[in-house]
């Protein structure tokens, strides 16, 4: 949503002291950060946790930017927090893109992995299409920019407690060939294990 919306607002409703053009600018070298941090993140944490705890930050970061901007950056902190959450933004959904398409590539067994990859990255694709026409239909029904970002800090933070339910860590796996059901679940939150029946 963020690459429909980030223009419209700074070029309409939240100044940063620079031309909306440069801003964006800006934003694309904030995605630098991001990948080499999709990086280091593979030695250190599993894909799950990588998802959960950039999806956090997202919302975080997207918080901030609505809150600095919708404030019109009175103060110091806000015009931090502009700052900060469009730059967050930006470097951690290139984290998000980036390990999303990783697991599913790795979760799917070779008999369906381009088709189940193909069906993550068209479902993404459409997200991005119906995302655009979101942002127009949320601005103009309630009158502000402000409420189609709490709308997507809302969906990220689902997003984030839905990846915690996912029952397979891929990171260190070797990929499956077949599809079976004697694989083992691992979950992430141990209090959503399902019970095996006999």
């Amino acid at each position: 949503g963020g690459l429909y919306a980030f223009p419209q607002v700074l070029s309409e409703d939240v100044a940063t002291g620079t031309s909306p053009a440069f801003a964006l600018l800006i934003g694309c070298f904030w995605e630098a950060p991001g990948y080499i941090m999709a990086l280091s993140y593979d030695r250190v944490m599993g894909r799950r946790l990588t998802l959960v705890f950039n999806l956090t930050a997202l919302v975080v970061c997207v918080l901030a930017f609505v809150h600095g901007g919708s404030n019109n950056q009175e103060s110091m902190v806000e015009y931090v927090m502009v700052r900060f959450g469009y730059a967050g933004y930006k470097c951690f959904a290139s984290v998000v893109f980036i390990t999303s398409f990783q697991y599913s590539g790795e979760l799917y067994p070779i008999s369906c992995r381009v088709a189940g990859s193909g069906l993550s990255i068209g479902m993404g694709r459409l997200g991005a299409v119906l995302s655009s026409l979101t942002y127009e239909w949320v601005k103009q029904a309630f009158g502000t920019w402000t409420m189609f970002f709490y709308l997507l800090a809302s969906l990220l933070s689902l997003d984030a407690i839905l990846v915690t339910l996912l029952p397979f860590e891929t990171r260190g796996r070797p990929l499956s060939e077949f599809v079976d059901d004697s694989r083992e679940a691992d979950p992430l939150c141990p209090c959503v294990e399902r019970t095996k029946h006999n």
